[in-house]
């Protein structure tokens, strides 16, 4: 696990590039599915951006400045709207920059101890389980294993595609 400020500002660019890669040549395929029950690329994209409710970036900033004490979390969600369901690849990966953008600067203003020491209740609501979180621990969290393992997907999805 990634300690620090500095660790977490590489691994969210690590993740960023990572991302942008793997979109890259699937602006005509957004859509695609192997199977129904399988997400798209689409939907994999805006749930990273989107999980946490509002997304990780504001959460981050919620709790750096004490507006957040507690959250929600709901598992499975694909948080494609209406509009985002019409966007194409360019709009996508602004989406995608434009988040990385925030989380890069909602992490810069927090300090090492306010990564280690500040804490909050999170909601599972999907398991329906409550457990108390250091920003440290969510951002461990949702950039090496959440955010990692929908990237598996979304790569998994490409390589389906033969791209």
């Amino acid at each position: 696990m990634t300690t620090g400020k500095i660790a977490h500002l590489n691994t969210t660019l690590s993740v960023r590039m990572e991302l942008l890669s793997i979109l890259n040549g699937m602006d005509y395929c957004l859509d695609w599915k192997s199977d129904p029950s399988e997400w798209s690329a689409r939907e994999l994209v805006y749930h990273i951006l989107d999980t946490p409710p509002g997304g990780v970036h504001n959460l981050v900033k919620g709790i750096l400045t004490g507006e957040i004490t507690e959250y929600d979390l709901w598992a499975d969600l694909t948080n494609v709207t209406p509009e985002r369901a019409g966007y194409d690849i360019n709009q996508v990966v602004a989406d995608i920059e434009q988040f990385f953008q925030e989380l890069d600067d909602a992490i810069g203003g927090a300090s090492d101890e306010d990564i280690e020491t500040k804490m909050v209740m999170m909601h599972q609501k999907t398991a329906g389980y409550d457990e108390e979180r250091s920003l440290r621990t969510i951002l461990d969290r949702t950039l090496t294993v959440h955010m990692r393992g929908h990237l598996t997907q979304l790569l998994q999805v490409k390589k389906a595609l033969g791209i």
